[in-house]
């Protein structure tokens, strides 16, 4: 079986990404990129082949030993680096969201088919068990004709702030957690094709400190550069008349509730 030969851009969501590459026997990770090159060696010890390490993503995309690349960083650079990998003949697997912007993203798919390679999100509520098997009865037509769906995601206090991609500019709570529901309650319903959609965002919290990880006080330096929502909601409706009320919150007076509801004639 040939596998294939992929590196790790990121030491963060990467590492999760790299396990399950290196579990599978079709995948095997053989470079690891970060700015930190102690991060990589502490992260190389859990990877069961030896690896290459690179501070410089450019020189890994010339790697010509590299077939796949996995992007696992800030939204704001998804789609410069995939485009370099791209250019280069490599795979490319970026974690959600694909690009910061829809401009952003119409670029990098145009290169990636010029490239005639796979550029793919990674998007693990959809893919995951759970989806997959309620996607299976879907097909089946066991819900009947899904014709109306709900899919949140909130928590009371989930800013995250160890990454500052998170908060400024081309970040924020849907990027990061609403595009999964979004994801997942769409691919449900059938990938309706979409006609007209409606939202709010705003933020709430952040700018002002508050609604960090698990309560955690942030220093004003960093908080200062709140430049994202911390709430976003909308509604699409779709060609074939069904509809999607979309919600995310990373800060709220609510309960913290991940949950996708569809509604189905049977």
């Amino acid at each position: 079986m040939k596998k294939v030969r992929v590196g790790i851009v990121g030491m963060g969501i990467g590492r999760d990404n790299a396990r399950a590459i290196a579990r599978n026997p079709r995948g095997e990770v053989i470079a690891l990129c970060d700015l930190a090159e102690e991060r990589m060696r502490d992260f190389a010890r859990e990877i069961p082949t030896p690896v290459k390490f690179y501070t410089d993503f450019v020189s890994m995309c010339r790697d010509k030993e590299v077939d796949a690349i996995f992007i696992g960083t800030p939204n704001q650079l998804h789609v410069p680096m995939g485009i370099e990998a791209v250019k280069r003949g490599k795979h490319v697997l970026i974690t959600k969201p694909l690009a910061d912007s829809e401009q952003a993203a119409a670029k990098l798919v145009k290169a990636a088919e010029a490239a005639g390679v796979v550029n793919m999100m990674s998007l693990s509520t959809r893919f995951g068990q759970q989806c997959q098997y309620l996607g299976a009865l879907a097909r089946e037509g066991k819900f009947g004709d899904v014709y109306y769906g709900r899919a949140r995601s909130i928590r009371r206090s989930g800013i995250p702030a160890w990454n500052l991609g998170f908060i400024q500019r081309g970040g924020g709570a849907f990027r990061d957690m609403g595009v999964h529901v979004l994801d997942a309650a769409w691919w449900l319903m059938g990938k309706p094709r979409p006609v007209s959609v409606t939202g709010v965002a705003g933020a709430k919290f952040g700018p002002r400190g508050l609604g960090y990880w698990d309560y955690r006080p942030v220093d004003k330096k960093v908080y200062n550069q709140y430049a994202a929502d911390d709430y976003a909601g909308g509604f699409i409706r779709f060609e074939d008349g069904t509809g999607l009320q979309v919600e995310s919150f990373w800060a709220s007076h609510q309960a913290d509730e991940f949950q996708i509801e569809l509604f189905g004639t049977e």
